[in-house]
């Protein structure tokens, strides 16, 4: 974590109608570097994080050391809500990608002062209701949709300054193929100039990867 700063209104701005004056001048910004955790499943969790900027994704450590990656984070989600309403004991391992930046608030400012505000609840509830819908969403595209169109909106949602760096053997899982076709889509992608490939993983190109999606969706 590269800094830790009190929020004000020149550093950031959000849209979230229970964060009064009050709640931010008793939370943080936190800034995170790429692949560090913003969360760690070993350790207590210490505050409810809001993503102000960048991505992250949740990974669940298996019993058998393999790592599964649950769900990828962007603006405006939150992190720890299932530990705050006591529906995991413990947190997931929550990991950057990329630069990312949260607004950081105190677990105990949260219990003590937002849960008791009817508005918080209804939120927290809302929001994991939205996150539940898009899980559903995301294996019934399994399902009906071709690997290439779900390769091409996964590589949009997750790339950072149109650079794919994720671990395909992950992705693979995530996406419940084998790691061969995913192989072979993103060599299908590469041929036909929607993705190139680079030291680091995959250069995009967001608006050749959203025709193709496009073509998808109208097919």
């Amino acid at each position: 974590m590269r800094k830790k700063e009190k929020y004000t209104e020149a550093t950031c701005q959000l849209d979230f109608p229970f964060l009064s004056p009050s709640i931010l001048s008793q939370s943080f910004l936190m800034d995170f570097d790429r692949n560090e955790k913003i969360v760690d499943q070993m350790l207590e969790l210490r505050y409810l994080f809001i993503i102000l900027e960048g991505k992250a994704r949740i990974i669940q450590q298996e019993p058998n050391g393999k790592s599964i990656i649950l769900q990828f984070l962007e603006v405006g989600d939150l992190i720890g809500e299932l530990t705050l309403v006591k529906a995991e004991e413990a947190p997931k391992d929550v990991i950057a990608i990329g630069a990312v930046r949260c607004l950081a608030i105190p677990l105990n400012v949260v219990e003590t002062t937002l849960m008791k505000r009817v508005e918080f609840p209804t939120f927290i509830a809302q929001y994991i209701g939205k996150k539940l819908l898009l899980r559903m969403e995301h294996f019934s595209h399994a399902q009906t949709f071709e690997l290439k169109y779900r390769l091409a909106s996964l590589l949009l949602e997750v790339a950072v300054n149109d650079q794919y760096t994720e671990n395909n053997t992950q992705i693979a899982d995530y996406l419940g193929v084998s790691y061969r076709h995913l192989t072979y889509t993103f060599k299908f992608l590469r041929e036909n100039g929607y993705i190139e490939r680079n030291k680091m993983g995959y250069l995009i190109h967001p608006a050749k990867l959203r025709i193709l999606i496009k073509a998808g969706n109208e097919a």
